[in-house]
């Protein structure tokens, strides 16, 4: 067998190079986004569930006491304030966890 010239092996190590910093820097953006993602399903999540939580209470209630839309209207008031005071304490531990990177 023929020995390959010295140019295609610069060739073929500078490919080889490229390849293997091109799929780091697409794993970098993959994990990137991935926190991103998880992120905004947290965020949602904070909110949602003491909404959904409050409104269920409420229904109970309203259904005991035969008083339909009143206490499901108040506990919904409560579970969107619990909701966005979830989001501020998510928030700032999120901040916090980005700085310290």
């Amino acid at each position: 067998m023929e020995e390959l010239p010295e140019d295609i092996k610069r060739l073929d190590e500078r490919i080889k190079n490229f390849r293997q910093k091109t799929n780091a820097e697409s794993k970098v953006k993959k994990s990137q986004t991935r926190i991103a993602l998880e992120g905004m399903f947290r965020l949602a999540t904070e909110f949602v569930s003491p909404v959904l939580i409050a409104l269920c209470l409420g229904y109970l209630v309203d259904n005991l006491f035969n008083t339909k839309p009143i206490f499901m209207l108040i506990t919904a008031m409560f579970g969107c304030a619990a909701g966005v005071l979830n989001l501020y304490k998510a928030a700032q531990q999120m901040d916090e966890d980005i700085n310290k990177e």
